[in-house]
């Protein structure tokens, strides 16, 4: 079974399709941390934020998360997920605040699989508040954004940068607000990854954490942003999506394609211009499947790139899984590391796998 070819947009490097692009802020709030900065700081001391859940394995032992913990522990799926959103769109609020009238603005809202248009209809409905909700909020700030929620987990973000590539190409958007949002803190996904034997128990170790929390960015053409003198944290170069034959719910075998070509799409002006690729930032998991995938994409997409001094660094093992707030949450804390020289590097690729076939790619620039 063949896979479709990579998709990339590339971002004011000449031959793009798009203008320059600059991340003017970025929010996260999470199990472990309520600002990138601290994410940045609390990941670097290696701490963690696993604690157990009140929800039960199949095994009889309580489910390990990475939840926020300041939320109501009886609250559980979109209940816990507006208050994040609400949250990450008020630090946004000082900026989005200093635009003039006029000024078109779109809203990328990255959300799991679960609450596609083809997902159960609980799942359809939080999508529908989310979006409502979410949306008002923007609202509040006397604009009128054109919201999109795309609904592919781990790799939704690159979907969405990718439509908003075209939409700044052709002049149709200002400023773009993007970012996701996730919890495995919910007894019906609880119950389905218990039934699929992916949920950490303590015994089986070919699974995985979920975490929580979700992250935001505020994209602006660079001329834009200059122009309302915000502060350009760094530099969007390009965005790529990739599909992989295999999902870990079929019998076809994992080729680890998906993951490599939006790698090497994402790359690929690095390296026509000679230039290395420092830090490698990826959302492989525990599971078997993800290790496997990962080992196969790697060497394809960092070979003639990544030279012995660069950093490849995983968001997991210090967040949990973070589902569809995986990409922003690494956007987020790439801009942090790169300014910091911490890791030292002047680009980071940020890599997300869904559970489904979509993979994404998204590549910034130090400032």
């Amino acid at each position: 079974m063949s896979a479709p070819e990579p998709k990339a947009v590339h971002f004011g490097q000449g031959r793009g399709t798009a203008p320059s692009v600059a991340v003017c802020a970025a929010t996260a709030w999470n199990g472990l941390a309520a600002s990138p900065y601290q994410t940045w700081a609390f990941r670097r001391a290696e701490l963690t934020p696993f604690v157990e859940s009140p929800f039960r394995c199949a095994n009889g032992a309580r489910a390990t998360m990475g939840q926020i913990r300041t939320l109501d522990p009886q609250s559980y799926g979109e209940k816990r997920l507006l208050p994040v959103g609400r949250r990450l769109l008020g630090a946004l609020e000082p900026l989005l605040r200093t635009l003039p009238a006029g000024t078109r603005v779109g809203f990328g809202l990255c959300l799991p699989g679960r609450m596609s248009k083809e997902g159960a209809p609980r799942f359809r409905a939080q999508r529908a508040t989310l979006e409502r909700e979410l949306g008002r909020a923007v609202e509040a700030l006397e604009l009128q954004p054109l919201v999109r929620a795309e609904a592919r987990g781990h790799a939704a973000l690159a979907f969405v940068l990718m439509d908003a590539g075209v939409a700044f190409s052709h002049g149709t958007l200002d400023i773009v607000i993007a970012g996701g949002l996730d919890t495995y803190y919910d007894p019906d996904v609880v119950e389905e990854l218990s039934e699929q034997g992916r949920l950490f128990d303590g015994e089986n170790l070919d699974t995985f954490i979920g975490g929580e929390g979700g992250a935001f960015l505020l994209l602006a053409r660079r001329d834009v942003a200059r122009s309302l003198r915000w502060p350009i944290l760094a530099e969007l170069r390009a965005a790529a999506t990739g599909f992989e034959p295999s999902t870990p719910f079929d019998d076809f075998p994992c080729t680890g394609t998906g993951l490599a070509r939006a790698a090497l799409a994402a790359t690929e002006l690095m390296r026509e211009s000679r230039q290395p690729l420092g830090w490698w930032l990826s959302d492989m998991t525990a599971e078997s499947y993800r290790l496997y995938e990962f080992q196969l994409a790697w060497p394809r997409a960092a070979a003639g790139l990544m030279p012995p001094e660069s950093t490849l660094d995983f968001l997991p093992p210090n967040l949990g899984d973070l589902g569809a707030a995986t990409l922003p949450t690494g956007i987020a804390l790439a801009i942090e590391g790169l300014q910091r020289g911490a890791p030292v590097a002047r680009h980071c690729l940020v890599t997300g796998s869904s559970v489904t076939a979509d993979r994404g790619a998204i590549l910034i620039e130090k400032v």
